[in-house]
């Protein structure tokens, strides 16, 4: 394949934000620097998003980006920080003060519903704004608070453990509900591979992956056909390729019940339904890799294997 589908192009344009600092991977910033300065590179670089580093990083990035080229200096930073006014305050004044930081988001510590409703007015309306929201019942006291502003929420789809990984119906359940309040969503850990599947956590333990395809058919699906929990599920749900396919018209989405034993399903995604959902509800996955989701498509037949080459300078194993 020499050109990418339309269709998986819409779906995944800027997907993966990069958070290489962050465990499983826990880089040193200058490595993380380089790897996504040689994202940056990639003839697949219409994936990668932006660059997810702390408050307390951002000097040393803006030392560390001394050592890379002006034209790809302007990195989109998403930038997590603790829920409190202060925070808030301290990065504004970077953003002003160091231009080349260019901060596009920024993603708040776990905090309480009335936490957030007291940070909202607080907010530079430039900023893409994430809060991190739980599976579950708690849910809905977020959305009541998230529901009509300019923010959006964040949900962790894995972690270091198995209990940090939500279930396909609890994930499903929260799609839904995000769908059916409007409110834009992000996901983040555990999302290195494109079909949900048996991995192995660092220390061996064996998960249940999510997979970031079945997340991003699933969540178009939930924003554009507000469909119900139950009816999510499958698609979260599939194991195989087969379950979609890309054209350059749209997604099909077939899941047979052999493949989801809960219930089969079947729908369409047009091209005008991704770009919507991607521009205004689906934002982003979080990811301490790249490299692997791009691999792992190229298994696929998803994208075709360019062969590249990093800048000399640049040039780490990924």
């Amino acid at each position: 394949m020499s050109m990418t589908i339309s269709s998986l192009r819409l779906l995944l344009s800027t997907l993966v934000d990069y958070a290489g600092l962050f465990p499983p991977a826990a880089l040193p910033l200058a490595q993380v620097v380089s790897r996504y300065h040689r994202h940056c590179e990639h003839p697949h670089r219409w994936l990668l998003g932006r660059l997810v580093l702390p408050l307390t990083e951002l000097p040393q990035l803006s030392q560390q980006l001394q050592a890379v080229s002006a034209e790809t200096a302007f990195w989109p930073l998403s930038v997590l920080l603790e829920p409190t006014p202060a925070a808030v305050e301290t990065v504004v004044q970077l953003a002003q003060r160091e231009d080349r930081l260019a901060i596009a988001a920024l993603e708040f510590q776990p905090c309480s519903p009335a936490a957030i409703a007291a940070l909202l007015p607080l907010l530079p309306a430039h900023f893409d704004i994430f809060f991190e929201v739980p599976t579950g019942p708690a849910l809905s006291d977020y959305l009541a608070v998230l529901q009509g502003t300019s923010a959006a929420a964040k949900v962790r789809t894995g972690g270091l453990s198995a209990a940090a990984f939500p279930s396909v119906s609890a994930l499903a359940q929260l799609l839904a509900d995000c769908a059916r309040a409007e409110v834009p969503l992000k996901a983040t850990a555990g999302l290195h591979h494109p079909l949900r599947a048996p991995q192995l956590l660092p220390d061996g333990t064996p998960v249940e992956m999510h997979g970031f395809l079945n997340l991003a058919v699933a969540a178009a699906f939930a924003y554009d056909y507000q469909l119900t929990a139950d009816a999510i599920a499958p698609i979260l749900a599939a194991r195989s390729p087969s379950a979609f396919h890309f054209s350059e018209r749209g997604v099909t989405c077939q899941i047979d019940t052999d493949i989801a034993p809960d219930g089969g399903f079947a729908g369409w995604l047009p091209l005008e339904t991704l770009s919507r959902v991607r521009s205004r509800y689906f934002r982003a996955i979080g990811s301490c890799s790249v490299a692997t989701p791009i691999a792992d498509l190229q298994r696929l037949g998803l994208l075709s294997p360019l062969s590249f080459s990093p800048p000399p300078s640049y040039a780490l194993s990924t």
